[in-house]
């Protein structure tokens, strides 16, 4: 299988000036207990990891994913949704979507032919938290004897909403410690009567959970000092006046498994302290903030130039992961926004396949932050970045 990678050493690019995901802060939490999943409202058995891409692999193994057959994922993709199948040596096929992420369906039967070895296991997602409506896929995957994998890793499960996430699946994961303020964090369930591994996981120790505490209120750290709307003019010119490096598109046969994916972690269960933060955070403050934020993106991008919202509404069952972004011209747009400190993602490190949707979205669609702690004065400062570097710099400009 062969990926195209974004090499960015040589760009030189600073720390974001934002957090990317939720911080730990005494205003998000709740002394009374509430039921550790309840905002999942799964009755359900869950088995507890430090990361999805752990759940995600005993989810593929279950469901029989392995050295003699395949994995069906989506071409749009991050290197940690394809590492739990090369760590079971299995063939991944990847399948085309369509520009709202959805499942391409007409062409899912014959991606499914072009397979060598047995299809086990098809995964679907819900980016960035838009809940994707499955019955079709879930039919699809009955009808060729293929396990069902819902990853939820971008989501509130099943969420506010009539689309039951995570309930679809014959198997749910999730990574709550992208909407939790906690350090870590991975979920595995099961549906229609699938079953979970059954070996025993190991607990963190205690010198750990001290050190997850101690870094929880490290991240809390915000450089508040660093976010002056009134100098953003003036960083925006002075990237218009230098000629700064650009980073290096790369194709490659890559090794099988990326750096993020670390085999000693593959046994553990999460934090106590991670699932301490998850029963006493604020839930419905945690939902209504994200929104909030949603829509001030939305409010922002919507008279942009060079740029558009991927989902330009926000439906009742959408409690947002991030914000998505499509770039016109992310050769000069993504380059100013990150040299600015703008908290920036995008998965620039991707399989190549015959999606046009994920060739296009590997380096034109960016994720920035909406999550609930982030501030007045960072959510200004960023829909200002934003703004600022839009509108000053058109098309054509070489930074």
């Amino acid at each position: 299988m062969r990926f195209q990678r974004f090499d960015p050493s040589r760009c030189d690019f600073p720390e974001p000036r934002v957090p990317v995901l939720p911080a730990f802060g005494w205003q998000s939490f709740e002394w009374g207990r509430h039921e550790l999943f309840s905002p999942l409202n799964l009755d359900t058995e869950i088995r507890w990891y430090t990361r999805g891409r752990y759940a995600l692999r005993d989810a593929y193994a279950q469901a029989g994913v392995g050295e003699h057959s395949s994995l069906l994922a989506p071409a749009y993709h991050c290197r940690t949704m394809l590492d739990p199948a090369f760590r079971l040596g299995a063939e991944i096929g990847l399948y085309s979507l369509t520009s709202d992420l959805t499942p391409n369906m007409a062409t899912l039967g014959k991606r499914l032919a072009s397979c060598k070895k047995p299809v086990k296991a098809l995964l679907a997602t819900h980016y960035f938290g838009f809940p994707q409506a499955l019955e079709a896929l879930a039919v699809f995957c009955a009808e060729h004897g293929i396990a069902l994998i819902e990853d939820c890793s971008h989501a509130m499960c099943p969420g506010p909403g009539a689309i039951p996430i995570g309930k679809t699946g014959d198997y749910g994961i999730t990574s709550p410690y992208k909407f939790f303020p906690c350090e870590d964090g991975g979920a595995l369930w099961s549906n229609n009567g699938a079953t979970l591994p059954n070996f025993p996981q190991r607990s963190r120790s205690l010198i750990r959970e001290l050190k997850g505490a101690l870094h929880s209120v490290q991240r809390a750290q915000v450089l508040s000092h660093l976010l002056d709307i009134k100098t953003l003019d003036a960083e925006v010119d002075a990237l218009k006046e230098h000629h700064l490096p650009t980073g290096s598109d790369i194709r490659e046969s890559a090794p099988q498994l990326s750096n993020h994916y670390d085999k000693t972690e593959e046994p553990l269960e999460n934090l106590a302290w991670s699932r301490w933060i998850m029963r006493h955070t604020k839930v419905a403050s945690l939902i209504s903030r994200r929104r909030d934020n949603y829509r001030k993106w939305l409010e922002t991008v919507a008279s942009l130039p060079n740029c558009r919202a991927l989902y330009t509404s926000l439906s009742s069952d959408w409690v947002p992961y991030m914000f998505p972004l499509f770039l016109d011209q992310p050769e000069v747009h993504f380059y100013a926004l990150k040299r600015l400190g703008v908290p920036v993602w995008r998965w620039d490190d991707m399989a190549v396949s015959e999606c046009s949707v994920a060739s296009s979205y590997r380096l034109h669609l960016v994720h920035l932050p909406c999550h609930q702690e982030l501030t007045t004065d960072q959510m200004t400062w960023m829909t200002s970045a934003v703004s600022t570097v839009m509108r000053q710099l058109p098309g054509g400009v070489s930074l």
